[in-house]
């Protein structure tokens, strides 16, 4: 199987939060109309336009539920079947409990979209798949693995993880699922770790810390040397989580496709050379597919005699599913 995305996410914007705890949720008149929304436009775009799956990424804090059961109904419609079930952020200076609305928790919004769905097509059977998030950096898996468990109980498929750099992170939360009883697969989320100022920005927003020897790398390397550097550490994370068990790979985009396409060229690559010492055919082959990945530089990390030339047989992964997440 050769590394190609087994879908794409694409974001919806919310109908609005409200803060305040004595708020009440109630029916409102809806003023715009549905066709205004731009991401519908987009994901009518790619169901028309692509053959691979599409993901619509969905949030609930602020959400009263017949607003909820409009919009999975409507892209129902559309022909959407994967969803991505979050929370969200409350507002900037509001905690998640000070935010009005009938669905305070992801797995209130799996719920809805079960509901939505056996209503929808009424046959008894699972049509939609749902995605909700999973934590690995954190200091509390226990609390992690308990909302994980909810979301899984809800009717919850499978979980993407947050942002994080460190291997062992993605291990220990997939045995203190296995433990709990959560079966669910988890995949582990990744960024390429190309532009170090989108790092820090993450940090400030996630909490998870940027490694310090990732930040010297990359803080003191421009141009290709930093292309270089952030892929050749990107495939040293995904190749690590595969080689720990996981089921895929889910990368961040964050609307910058073309380091996520090189990753993928060289997930690619690695399989095929599944830990072979590459000859000069297949060095060859690797230096046209990076350069056509980035343009005006070839891996110079992958010719014989340069520094790191054994990064080839280094990343040596089996094929798996690769997961690309647009505009996360």
């Amino acid at each position: 199987m050769t590394y190609r995305p087994t879908f794409v996410t694409e974001p919806v914007p919310g109908t609005g939060r409200r803060s305040g705890a004595d708020q009440e949720c109630l029916p409102r008149v809806r003023v715009v109309q549905e066709e205004t929304n731009p991401s519908e436009g987009v994901l009518a775009h790619v169901l028309e336009s692509s053959t691979i799956p599409l993901m619509a990424h969905l949030t609930c804090i602020g959400y009263c539920k017949q607003e909820a059961v409009d919009i999975v109904t409507r892209f129902l419609r559309m022909g959407v079947r994967r969803f991505l079930a979050l929370r969200g952020d409350p507002p900037a200076g509001a905690r998640a409990d000070e935010v009005a609305g009938e669905l305070r928790h992801a797995d209130d919004l799996v719920r809805v979209i079960r509901e939505v769905e056996a209503d929808f097509f009424g046959d008894g059977k699972r049509h939609v798949t749902i995605a909700v998030a999973a934590y690995p950096a954190t200091n509390d898996h226990i609390e992690a693995i308990e909302v994980l468990a909810a979301k899984q109980a809800a009717g919850a498929d499978l979980a993407i993880t947050q942002v994080f750099y460190d291997p062992a992170d993605y291990v220990a939360l997939t045995n203190a699922a296995s433990y709990a009883g959560v079966s669910i697969p988890i995949l582990p989320g990744v960024i390429p770790l190309t532009d170090l100022r989108r790092l820090a920005r993450l940090e400030a927003l996630t909490g998870v810390r940027v490694p310090d020897a990732l930040r010297s790398s990359l803080g003191s390397a421009s141009g290709a040397t930093l292309v270089e550097r952030g892929i050749g550490a990107t495939l040293d994370l995904a190749t690590a989580l595969l080689r720990a068990g996981a089921p895929g790979l889910h990368l961040y985009t964050f609307n910058r496709t073309r380091p996520a396409l090189d990753v993928i060229s060289h997930l690619r690559l690695g399989g095929i050379l599944a830990g072979a010492a590459p000859d000069r055919e297949v060095r060859d082959a690797v230096d046209r597919g990076y350069l056509q990945a980035t343009p005006g530089r070839g891996p110079s990390f992958l010719r014989s005699g340069s520094p790191g030339a054994a990064a080839s047989p280094r990343h040596p992964v089996q094929p798996h599913n690769t997961i690309t997440k647009e505009n996360a």
